[in-house]
């Protein structure tokens, strides 16, 4: 079980269950294991910031990081030391209700996934999971700083997705919630969502449309930064769990039913002539037309259909 993909430079990599991390030199033709991936938890998500420079987290908060483009990794944190980095933050905010929350997750210990991760360069790095957890690393990950505390998120929602627009950061979670951050994390505000459901999947194209996705086949882009969303109709009624910029502006979203979509400029959604996939995880657009689905049989690698070109961004 694939449970998410990154492209590093030329290369591929993809994680998933039991911390299996496997590469491929040839866009997806043929897979490797990693030759050394010291976790054995299930691994949610992988990005890197170059060619060379990734993470990967995952469950009980694991979060690992390679400088060799994938072929080895080292852990940087996990729950316990995430646990105790959200106390330390709490106690000097000196508000009693954040520490009340960082202690819970210190008495729970490590049983918190994290979901997402958005690196700006190969020093500058965040990652977002469930109950609210956002940590921020400006060292590479040598050390990492909660900054839950800069979120409207007082119900500590899960944070499932997060995407960037140049130094605006976008992240979408459960129950409708949408956040955005036009300084690289320093300041965060809520945006006014278009829908109560949770979101899956997020997407910003080079011209700053944001496209939001989520349970029931509910989707809504924004052409300005998230003030307001126009629904996009045409979807089955089942769940969208990844989406991909196709290009530079066409968006393409692959739901539980195994469908891809596009995205088109006359707000609607647009089903892709294609075998229905396997139970998918996420996508990714690769050179060339090619595709990239990861999921419950592994990596899948694909043409795009041939009526994406027919459908204007």
């Amino acid at each position: 079980m694939l449970l998410a993909a990154s492209q590093a430079g030329g290369r591929l990599a993809a994680v998933g269950e039991r911390g299996l991390i496997i590469l491929s030199d040839d866009q997806g033709v043929t897979w490797r294991q990693a030759r050394a991936v010291p976790t054995s938890v299930s691994l949610a998500a992988v990005r890197f910031a170059d060619e060379h420079t990734g993470w990967a987290v995952g469950h009980a908060g694991v979060i690992l990081r390679t400088s060799d483009g994938g072929e080895t990794w080292s852990r940087q944190a996990d729950g316990r030391s995430l646990a105790q980095a959200s106390l330390a933050e709490a106690s000097r905010s000196q508000d009693a209700r954040r520490i009340k929350a960082a202690q819970w997750l210190v008495d729970d210990g490590p049983d918190k996934p994290l979901m997402g991760i958005l690196a700006f360069d190969t020093q500058h790095v965040l990652v977002v999971g469930a109950y609210g957890l956002i940590f921020e690393s400006t060292d590479g990950g040598a050390t990492w700083t909660s900054i839950m505390g800069r979120l409207d998120n007082p119900k500590g929602l899960h944070l499932n997705a997060v995407e960037r627009d140049g130094d605006a950061i976008y992240i979408a979670g459960e129950q409708g919630l949408l956040l955005r951050s036009d300084d690289r994390g320093k300041n965060f505000h809520r945006l006014q969502s278009p829908y109560e459901g949770s979101w899956f999947a997020l997407a910003v194209t080079s011209n700053g449309t944001v496209i939001a996705a989520g349970l029931r086949g509910h989707a809504f882009s924004s052409s300005n930064k998230g003030a307001t969303w126009s629904r996009l109709e045409g979807a089955a009624p089942a769940s969208f769990v990844g989406a991909t910029v196709v290009g530079s502006d066409r968006v393409v979203l692959v739901n539980q039913a195994g469908q891809l979509v596009s995205v088109g400029n006359d707000e609607r959604l647009h089903v892709l002539h294609a075998a229905p996939l396997p139970p998918t995880s996420a996508l990714v657009s690769l050179p060339k037309g090619a595709l990239l689905a990861v999921g419950m049989t592994g990596a899948k690698r694909f043409s795009a259909p041939a009526n994406l070109s027919g459908v204007t961004p």
